[in-house]
């Protein structure tokens, strides 16, 4: 852990060995321009929603990082996809990266060194802004209705790589009875393909349903976490009566603690 002596003049630095994860993180949430970094002891998350009806936040614990430093909490705005560019400077180069913030008004400052090279280093600074805190969702974890399940990430990929793209509706029904979890995507002209995964599954990691549980998203909204399954090795789904839908991706990285980016899905409608 650094020590305010270190770095005097800053109120957040963190340095990470390997990029691929992160910028993997980094990327899977773009689907918004701007996005909330908030970075305390805890660790680092960083914000993203769109129309108040899909919230998206990428989540690293201070073990992640090879340093880590914050004075009191820092939060600010910048935009998400400068960033992302800023980390695929190298293209698939293996680098470290180190961010650095000195406080309010000051750039989000981010220093590129590729492994392949010792002689060559990049610095970019991305304005930041204030912003006000993202909303915050979340599901009842006494809630008599509350489903859960664990998938692994790559069938459950291949599951959505299936379904029919030009669907306008998703809908995700878990229930302690048969089809324990069943996708079900409404096309233009109403027309209907759906996937059923038994809880005795070998894609599944855990299944704890109390009571069924049925609500259709928008399938745009559903197609933006994408990203973030095609790189996860574990997603966690949680419903409930609400209809409001979270899902956790776990990204492992190379010998370094797991990032985990959650999506929060607001429920097109009820269904009775």
């Amino acid at each position: 852990m650094l020590t305010q002596s270190q770095y005097p003049d800053y109120k957040f630095v963190c340095r990470i060995n390997h990029i691929k994860t992160f910028h993997a993180a980094i990327k899977s949430i773009c689907f918004s321009d701007f996005g909330t970094f908030l970075i305390s002891e805890d660790g680092m998350r960083i914000t993203v929603d769109q129309a108040k009806s899909i919230q998206a936040t990428v989540y690293m614990v201070p073990s992640f990082f090879e340093e880590f430093y914050v004075q009191d909490l820092q939060s600010f705005g910048i935009k998400v996809n400068v960033l992302a560019e800023c980390l695929s400077l190298y293209g698939l180069a293996d680098c470290g990266v180190k961010l650095l913030y000195k406080g309010d008004g000051a750039p989000l400052m981010i220093l590129l060194d590729p492994h392949d090279d010792e002689d060559l280093s990049t610095e970019c600074a991305i304005k930041t802004m204030n912003v006000d805190e993202p909303m915050e969702y979340e599901l009842d974890v006494n809630s008599s209705t509350l489903n859960t399940l664990f998938i692994r990430g790559p069938d459950l990929s291949n599951i959505f790589h299936e379904l029919d793209k030009a669907a306008e509706e998703f809908e995700f029904t878990i229930s302690p009875r048969s089809p324990h979890f069943k996708i079900t995507t409404l096309g233009v002209i109403q027309s209907e393909s759906s996937v059923e995964v038994a809880k005795t599954s070998d894609m599944m990691l855990m299944f704890n349903c109390q009571s069924t549980t049925v609500a259709r998203y928008k399938s745009q909204q559903i197609r933006m976490t994408n990203k973030s399954l095609q790189v996860a090795t574990k997603v966690a789904i949680k419903t409930d009566s609400s209809g409001l839908l979270e899902l956790h991706f776990m990204l492992q990285a190379e010998n370094q603690e797991d990032i985990y980016v959650q999506f929060f899905v607001t429920p097109l409608l009820d269904i009775e």
